[in-house]
This record gives structure tokens, C-alpha cells and sequence, in this order.
């Protein structure tokens, strides 16, 4: 694995752990830092990772020579499957086993054709134990569409596409106060998530066209959309004015994560390397997608084995640290288990479909 590699995969495990921390930290512990942007980090991360790897393989195949886009597709997809859905229906099913509440009735066909972000959406409350559900689902919708955006469109078509695609965020939520009366979260639609997949992708195509990954005119982007991020969000939470920006804040904020992801690509020395490499990050890192896969599910699985947990003195105080670190017990053995007997024997068959 590359240095770069592998300080990723440090960022991606910090980036888990403090989206594990905010989902289960009690109500009353303080909360001083917007957690969301860890999950948004993934968004943008995957729109970065998919599109350069669907570049390559379309450099590759049209490098050789004759029709290939039917074939290419069906690997594709066959692969995308055998790494992310067989542990989601995993999870799936466990939530069904443990009866969280909004997949033992007709929510479970939501669930289980990846539109669970649009049901959310019209429901306007996060059901416990799936509600992290959402963001897996916009994901899988952007496998499913992205192929044919890098892959059908003529060459010189991708960067305007990339563009207009990434475009429909913000202008989605330039119109979110009047979708609020007939839907109640207009932002988790799969639309208002299009600019965290499509910068990403512009990141991706720029590298691919040549742009170095410590290219300084990016970094001064990102510094410059990080301010701007701060600024939108800052005067909106003191009440201040904000000149109808908060529809962009979100567009700066995946701008600033791009120049992120490009610095830890590159890889830093120093006490950033000793901790980005170490060994429990770097296995939380391997294993983030079952982490994420099982977290919120873990205080619904422990409720089932402990329930004594729920009494007065793990409420508050020690007590309450102590059923997070079980929640993060559990977490982490379903996530060992789906490693071992799931993703790790999948692993060997996706690597004999890899394109040579």
C-alpha cells in the first residue's frame, strides 16, 4: 500500500470516529463542532475515488480497442455489489432481527431499494437505529448513475457535466424553504447531495488531466472556501445575516475538503505520519464501511444483551461513558465479523474480476 494509502485511510478513521461519537454520545454532552462535516468528507471522498477509477478504466479500454462500455458496466456493477451490498444487507437484516422500528413494517422496502434517503425525507424524524441509512443510499444511487456520466458522454462533455451535475446542489437548496411544506428534509433528497459527489469528481478529472495533488492554486482554494464555509456558518449560527449564501455553504465546504483529501494523498512527516500511520487507525480506516454500517445499530443490538444499561446510573456521568464504549465493543466486533465472513471472501472474487 502506498503512503498515500495509507494516510487516508488514518483521515477516513478519525473522519469514522467522530461520526460514531456524535451518534452516540448522550443529548446533554456538549457538542461544539458540526460532526456532519465528517460524513460529507466520505461523500466528497467517494466522488473523488469513483470518478478517477472509472477514468482509468475508460483510459485502459479505449487504449485496446473496440467495444467494451456493456462489458465494463456489468463488471462494474458486479464489483461495486460484491463489495458494498452484501454487507449492507447484512446490516439490513440484523436491523430487522434486533426490530428497529422503521424496517419491521413497509419502511423495510425503502431500505432495501436504496431509497431510504427519499423516505426519510417525507418522514421528517431520524428512525433509531437506521438513520444513517440515508447517506448509504445516496451513495448507492450515485454508483449506479456515474458510470454512465464518465464513461458515455464524449470526452470533451465531462467537464461540463461534472459541472452542471455538481451545479444542482446548491440551486436545490436555493429552493428548500418551499419544498418544506409537502416534504419535511428536502436536504437528504438525492439532489441536494449532487456538489459533495460532483467536486469530487472536478478533483478527480483535474488530477486526471495533469493537475498536481499539491498544486498550490488548489490549496489557496481550499483555504479560501474553508473561510468562506466559516463565515456562512458562523453568521447563521450567531443570527447574523447571511445574504442568501446558505445555499453554498455546503458547495465551499466539499471545496475545502477536496484540498484536504489532495494533502493527506500526498502524505505528511512528522507527528501527522506517526499518527495517520498508526495501527489502530489504520485497521479503523480497513474496516470504516462496516463501522459505519453497524454503529447505530449497536445501541439496539446492546439493548438486546444488556438491558440494564437503560437504568439510572448509566444515564449520566461514568456510566453513560461506559455504554458508549460498549456500543463501540459491539460496533467493532460486527464490524470484525462482516470483515472476516463477508467483505474479506468477497475481497478475492472482486480481485479476480479487476480490470488487468
Amino acid at each position: 500500500m502506498s503512503e498515500r494509502a495509507v494516510q487516508l485511510d488514518g483521515l477516513r478513521a478519525i473522519a469514522m470516529l467522530a461520526i460514531c461519537s456524535d451518534h452516540w454520545c448522550p443529548a446533554g454532552w456538549p457538542r461544539v463542532f458540526p460532526f456532519e462535516v465528517f460524513l460529507f468528507f466520505f461523500l466528497v471522498l467517494t466522488g473523488y475515488l469513483i470518478t478517477g477509477s472509472l477514468l482509468r478504466e475508460r483510459d485502459r479500454s479505449e487504449a485496446r480497442g473496440g467495444t467494451w462500455k456493456a462489458a465494463a458496466l456489468k463488471n462494474y456493477q458486479i464489483r461495486r455489489g460484491l463489495r458494498i451490498l452484501a454487507p449492507y444487507y447484512a446490516a439490513l437484516a440484523l436491523a430487522w432481527i434486533v426490530r428497529a422500528p422503521d424496517v419491521t413494517g413497509t419502511g423495510m422496502a425503502w431500505y432495501a431499494l436504496h431509497l431510504s434517503n427519499i423516505h426519510m425525507a417525507f418522514l421528517g424524524y431520524w428512525p433509531e437505529g437506521t438513520n444513517h441509512f440515508w447517506s448509504l443510499a445516496i451513495q448507492q444511487q450515485f454508483y449506479l448513475i456515474w458510470p454512465f456520466v464518465i464513461w458515455f458522454l464524449p470526452r470533451k462533455w465531462l467537464l461540463p457535466a461534472v459541472l452542471v451535475f455538481t451545479a444542482v446542489g446548491p440551486l436545490s437548496r436555493m429552493f428548500h424553504d418551499s419544498l418544506v411544506p409537502w416534504c419535511a428534509w428536502p436536504q437528504v433528497l438525492t439532489w441536494a447531495t449532487f456538489d459533495y459527489f460532483g467536486i469530487g469528481g472536478l478533483l478527480a478529472l483535474a488530477v486526471h488531466r495533469g493537475m498536481s495533488l499539491e498544486s498550490p492554486g488548489l490549496r489557496g482554494l481550499a483555504v479560501l472556501a474553508l473561510a468562506g464555509y466559516l463565515g456562512i456558518f458562523g453568521s447563521h449560527a450567531l443570527g447574523w445575516p447571511t445574504f442568501g449564501l446558505r445555499a453554498f455553504q455546503q458547495t465551499l465546504l466539499a471545496v475545502a475538503l477536496c484540498g484536504l483529501i489532495a494533502a493527506y494523498s500526498v502524505g505528511f512527516s512528522g507527528a501527522a505520519n506517526k499518527l495517520l500511520e498508526n495501527p489502530a487507525l489504520q485497521r479503523i480506516g480497513q474496516l470504516s464501511y462496516g463501522v459505519y454500517l453497524f454503529h447505530n445499530l449497536a445501541p439496539l443490538v446492546t439493548g438486546k444483551i444488556f438491558w440494564f444499561l437503560w437504568s439510572g446510573p448509566f444515564e449520566s456521568g461514568i456510566g453513560a461513558a461506559f455504554r458508549v464504549a460498549v456500543y463501540a465493543a459491539v460496533t467493532w466486533g460486527l464490524a470484525l465479523a462482516s470483515w472476516r465472513w463477508i467483505e474479506q471472501p468477497l475481497q478475492r472474487v472482486r480481485a479476480k474480476l479487476a480490470p488487468r
